[in-house]
């Protein structure tokens, strides 16, 4: 399983703090059954600085010592103009694909489907990152963002709250969810664990099983 969504990257967000932090997460990782991780720190219209992310990554590839490969992306938040910086390499894509995981303002309402329209027709496949977070999103606004080009990622850990049981139903009943992932930040909390995850999806929707948990990162790792 590849986690395509992450905080390992240590001492350049909001997650891993520390070199130590960040090798308890990837044994998180290993016991969870996952083999390769994209690392995703924050950018944004003013934060990129996409060389020092590329130095960093490269130094924790020799630190980590471990047998979770390792890959490079980022989780960017919105702004207009986003498709030009991506292609003029100031943003970060997920492994230098055309793949890119995106986040929108939790609290005021934004035109998801334009933005990702936006993208798609730059020649980009926008991942809508944590889709579960987006309370004002309808389900018109789901299906147009898909009609749009855009994939849409959920945190595994919103398999454990009642609040968000509805969408995901209405996603994997629509064969709509692409990506369940950790979005893990700390050892402690915000960590890496897929286990409600796991046990929804194969209870309700063993067909969907294989896809999400198997071969749900392979698009970027080639």
């Amino acid at each position: 399983m590849t986690d395509i969504h992450s905080h390992l990257l240590y001492g350049v967000d909001d997650g891993a703090t520390s070199l130590e932090m960040a090798r308890a997460l990837l044994a998180q990782y290993a016991a969870s059954g996952v083999d390769s991780v994209i690392c995703t720190p924050h950018q944004n219209k003013t934060l990129r600085r996409t060389d020092v992310l590329r130095k960093r990554f490269s130094l924790f590839q020799g630190e980590a010592a471990t047998t979770v490969r390792l890959y490079l992306g980022a989780e960017i938040y919105y702004y207009e103009d986003m498709a030009d910086d991506l292609k003029s390499g100031e943003l970060l894509t997920m492994n230098g694909t055309p793949y890119v995981l995106v986040e929108f303002s939790l609290h005021n309402e934004e035109r998801i489907p334009d933005a990702v329209y936006e993208l798609s027709i730059a020649g980009y496949r926008p991942i809508v990152a944590h889709i579960e977070r987006y309370g004002y999103l309808t389900r018109d606004g789901l299906f147009e963002i898909r009609e749009n080009g855009g994939l849409f990622q959920v945190n595994a850990r919103a398999f454990e709250h009642r609040s968000c049981a509805k969408l995901l139903k209405f996603l994997l009943k629509h064969e709509m969810l692409d990506f369940v992932a950790s979005d893990c930040h700390r050892d402690a909390e915000r960590n890496v664990d897929f286990t409600a995850a796991k046990a929804y999806i194969l209870k309700k929707f063993p067909g969907q099983y294989e896809k999400l948990f198997g071969n749900n990162g392979k698009i970027f790792l080639t």
